[in-house]
């Protein structure tokens, strides 16, 4: 299951406003590579949508049935939030739907 846990207004090229979902996918436990101590991780993706503001956070705390994937991408640049730190990933973190699964996401083009 993932949780809505907010949203997000964002612009596309033609300087459009539209809103995303910030969902959360189920707490997982890792382990640290370096001390070997456990610690609580959630994944989060967001999803477009053509909801407007209200009905987005009427969603808030809303469970939708899937999960979030960890899907390799091209390498790009990631600045790490309250630092000047950028890093390169070569990974995001996608919505999947109950009823899709990896290999249908990416072989429809849903997932490039």
């Amino acid at each position: 299951m993932v949780t809505v846990i907010g949203f997000s207004k964002r612009k596309n090229a033609k300087e459009e406003v539209f809103h995303v979902l910030e969902l959360q996918g189920d707490v997982e436990l890792i382990r640290a590579v370096n001390t070997g101590k456990f610690y609580a991780h959630a994944r989060k993706a967001t999803i477009t949508t053509t909801l407007n503001e209200a009905s987005c956070k009427a969603l808030i705390n809303t469970q939708f049935p899937g999960k979030i994937v960890k899907i390799e991408c091209e390498d790009y640049s990631y600045q790490v939030p309250g630092t000047n730190e950028t890093i390169t990933l070569s990974h995001n973190y996608q919505f999947i739907g109950e009823s899709t699964n990896v290999e249908e996401a990416v072989y429809s083009g849903a997932i490039s």
